[in-house]
């Protein structure tokens, strides 16, 4: 529902939860599936919307950036990662909640810059999302645009990632299983989510979403 409802977030909703379920490393790989999964009854209706020349920057930059945050994923124990990952979330929370936006023109090199950092959050926690909502909400484009580019923008970027880490034989059937178990729910959610948008006030949702955010972040650091 946050994702249908915002164009992003769901990532950080669903990781520390799955990470501190599954661990982090099938916990990211399952936040990707079903980060897909709620996208694709969405994708259709913003196609043409989408700037794919910024779109193909970002993901360029994103696809170098998911191999060194899924090494650095891998390489450290579960428990402080469990940590790394709700701090990671009261971070973007935290610069939400202040109001924070680049001010400088979204040229090449901040394009780039964006797209990195995003996909080196990917590979790490599957939350591609933060440096990218703040990225495209420092421009003036109309919301449709923005939230079309940030929906598609998020399925290429998640392939890219379940890409490294089936190369590392770090999806298994399990995982794919509980995906597709999961994927309706997600998918529904996406759906009510989208159709309940225009009934809120934006501010009515960033207050929800900041609330509940920072209730995972906690809560997962304990389950």
């Amino acid at each position: 529902m946050v994702r249908g409802f915002a164009g992003f977030g769901a990532a950080m909703l669903m990781t520390p939860i799955f990470s501190a379920l599954y661990g982090p490393a099938v916990g990211v790989a399952l936040c990707l599936l079903l980060e897909i999964a709620v996208a694709l009854p969405l994708v259709p209706r913003v196609l043409p919307l989408v700037d794919w020349r910024r779109i193909g920057l970002l993901l360029l930059a994103a696809a170098v950036g998911v191999p060194f945050g899924n090494m650095v994923l891998t390489a450290v124990e579960p428990e402080p990662m469990r940590w790394a990952i709700s701090a990671i979330i009261l971070g973007a929370v935290a610069m939400l909640a202040s109001g924070w936006r680049f001010s400088g023109r979204p040229n090449a090199a901040t394009t780039l810059a964006a797209g990195a950092s995003s996909g080196f959050l990917n590979g790490l926690s599957g939350m591609a999302g933060p440096p990218i909502a703040f990225y495209y909400l420092a421009g003036n484009d109309p919301a449709a645009k923005v939230r079309a580019n940030l929906t598609t923008y998020f399925v290429f970027v998640d392939l890219i990632a379940l890409t490294a880490f089936a190369s590392r034989d770090l999806i298994g059937w399990s995982t794919g299983v509980q995906g597709l178990f999961l994927a309706p729910a997600v998918m529904l959610g996406g759906i009510v989510g989208e159709r309940l948008f225009p009934l809120a006030s934006e501010a009515f949702y960033r207050r929800l979403a900041l609330l509940l955010l920072v209730g995972v972040a906690v809560g997962s650091l304990v389950i």
